[in-house]
């Protein structure tokens, strides 16, 4: 028996409906029902009785609940009293070059907390704020944040940077280091993946919708590399955050768009309730003094 088999037959306990558990956990039904009748097998118990309209609690499914919950919260106290006596963040990040771009930001923060180590862990945009809600992560770097990502987690704006143009050596435009984004009315465009990085299409949608244009998206990338490649080997466009240019991009040139462009703002995001809000909160500050 592990923990999670306690955290999901308590989901299911306190909802008494497996499909709205399921989604509190993000987990799929199915997991969770197998899940469940793993712990009632090893158990020797019903602990939930299933019916087509309801699921209720068995006698024993109620005791068994009572403790679940103890264990649960003493468990969660260890973790937090343990991790406050280590002082370690664990720092979730997209990428080298982001950690370049706060590295004084970071310095500065390590000094100024010298019983604070800084754990970096490294994740696609869309696994940080998973990592966040499944609590492996302290603090996270995200791009765009929605309201309900607002309401779900502390977050702080960092730092504003203006995407630039990617585009292929032998482009028509490729000559001009400055563009309106007008310009590219016509243009092909290589997107980012929704899945990967959430939002980012979007920007690009907003930005051509203010400049009276909606963008031809012909293909998607869920990395840099492949945003090079794509564009390299097409006569599509591309937008990037500025530090990737340190990335190799052989066959690609970059140009900046004029204002107002596409920008695009960085937060940092924190679980609200976490014994260390304090330190993540002036963590985050730290940050927002990048430049």
């Amino acid at each position: 028996m592990e923990l999670r088999h306690l955290r999901y037959f308590c989901a299911v306990a306190e909802t008494l409906h497996f499909s709205r558990a399921a989604e509190r956990l993000h987990v799929t039904q199915p997991a969770l029902s197998r899940q469940i009748r793993d712990l009632e097998a090893e158990l020797g118990v019903t602990l939930l009785r299933r019916h087509h309209t309801a699921t209720v609690l068995t006698p024993a499914g109620e005791a068994f609940l009572r403790r679940a919950r103890e264990i649960l919260a003493a468990a969660g106290e260890a973790v937090s009293e343990a991790r406050q006596a280590g002082r370690q963040l664990r720092f979730g990040h997209y990428g080298t070059l982001w950690t370049e771009c706060f590295g004084p930001a970071l310095r500065r923060f390590a000094k100024q907390h010298p019983g604070c180590a800084l754990q970096p862990i490294e994740l696609m945009p869309v696994e940080l704020v998973a990592a966040l809600r499944r609590q492996e992560l302290d603090i996270a770097l995200i791009g765009t944040v929605t309201r309900a990502l607002q309401r779900e987690f502390a977050t702080q704006p960092l730092c504003t940077l203006e995407m630039q143009l990617a585009l292929a050596a032998d482009h028509p435009l490729a000559k001009r280091r400055l563009l309106a984004l007008a310009d590219l009315r016509d243009a092909d465009w290589i997107a980012w993946d929704e899945a990967g990085f959430p939002g980012r299409a979007e920007l690009l949608r907003d930005a051509a919708r203010a400049a009276g244009f909606a963008p031809r998206i012909v293909g998607t990338v869920d990395s840099v590399a492949s945003m090079f490649v794509a564009v390299a080997t097409s006569r599509a466009v591309g937008c990037v955050l500025p530090m990737s240019r340190k990335l190799p991009h052989s066959g690609v040139v970059f140009a900046r768009l004029r204002p107002p462009g596409i920008p695009f703002t960085m937060h940092a995001a924190w679980a609200r309730d976490s014994r260390q809000a304090p330190l993540l909160a002036a963590l985050a500050t730290a940050l927002s003094k990048v430049n």
